[in-house]
This record gives C-alpha cells, structure tokens and sequence, in this order.
C-alpha cells in the first residue's frame, strides 16, 4: 500500500506552481541617431513611452510625442519640447521636457520654474512638469529656478535629418503641496522629427 502512495508524492510535491511575471520596464540607451526612443527614472520607477487606444478608435494614443513652435525651422529660434508617456498601463504617468529656444544649439539648459504651461505664449523659461496618477489621485509637479538640466547632445537639422538627442535631470515639486518632491533622473531621448509617429 504504501509503494503505491509514493508516485503519487512524488507527482505531488515535484509540480510547482509557474507564475506569470510582467518584466520590469527598462531605459533605452543613450543614442544620437533619431532612434525614437525616450525615458526617465521617477522616484525609482522607470517610465518608458507606451502607446495607448483612444477611446473612440483611431490612430494610437502615443507615448511619445514632440513638439516645437512655428519658426523652429531652420535656426531653431522656437521652443522645442518632448512629451514621454504611459498611455498602457498607467491612465496618467508623463513627464514634459521643454526648452523655450534651442537657437544656441547643442549643450546645457537651465531648468527654470514653470507656470504649467506648454504652448508658444505660455512658459518663458526652459521647465519640466510631471502627471502621475496613482489610485485615482492625480498630481501634478513643476519644476522650479535652477532644480535641474537638460543637455541636448545632437540637434541636427541639417538637409534630410531632424534628429534630437539629449539627457535630463531635475526635482519638481507638487504644485498643490510644495514642500513634495520628485527626482526625475536619467532621463534620456532620441528623436527623429521626420519618422516619429508616422
């Protein structure tokens, strides 16, 4: 009785449960060849740009978007800016990367305080806000003088490129409650104008 009783253990005990595991987002590399990538790391937690569907169908909801004003082209003289969202998994986690003129081109811009806006006759300094919604409450942060940088190392419009690249860092604080913080650290982007979202 007992011989038979031992395959049966056996079986038992030597199945184990498999569990289902979602991989941990991680940074795309720091690149200058208008890859389309894009992230930063909030508080320890990586956001990445993840598409999205609009409610009524339609082109996707993209995670990562850029903008820049009407008289950009050709000397940059115009704001330029990024925005990097999670449109998948979150109902609202971004981060907005805005520098009012890149004329000066490649190299370092002072984050400035923002006034959360993100048009050509909102914001007069370079800024950064951040959206994260967690558990239905959603808050927004911006950047205050001197709270962070943002590096563009290729700004490329030369005949038949529009690539962007950078790095940034910066502590934004809730606009509701000043005395909260964020860190936005390595963050990071590599845009082609030409093929982004087409």
């Amino acid at each position: 009785m007992k011989y038979f009783f031992l395959p049966f253990l056996v079986l038992l005990f030597g199945c184990t449960k498999t569990e289902t595991t979602t991989p941990q987002d991680t940074l795309p590399p720091i690149t200058q060849i208008g890859a389309n990538t894009a992230g930063c790391v909030i508080n320890g937690t990586v956001l990445v740009p993840k598409n999205g569907s609009q409610a009524i169908g339609g082109s996707p909801n993209y995670g990562l978007y850029q903008r820049q004003g009407n008289n950009f082209w050709p000397n940059k003289n115009d704001y330029f800016g990024i925005d990097i969202s999670n449109k998948k998994d979150y109902s609202n986690f971004s981060v907005y990367v805005w520098i009012k003129n890149m004329s000066t081109g490649n190299g370092d811009y002072v984050i400035g305080q923002s006034n959360g806006e993100l048009h050509s006759s909102g914001p007069n300094n370079n800024q950064m806000i951040a959206e994260i919604e967690m558990y239905g409450v959603l808050k927004t942060y911006y950047s205050s003088n001197n709270s962070g940088m943002i590096k563009i190392i290729r700004s490329d419009l030369a005949s038949g490129l529009a690539i962007f690249s950078g790095t940034f860092n910066c502590t934004l604080y809730n606009k509701d409650n000043p005395s909260e913080t964020i860190q936005i650290t390595d963050g990071r982007f590599d845009i082609n104008s030409l093929t982004l979202n087409h």
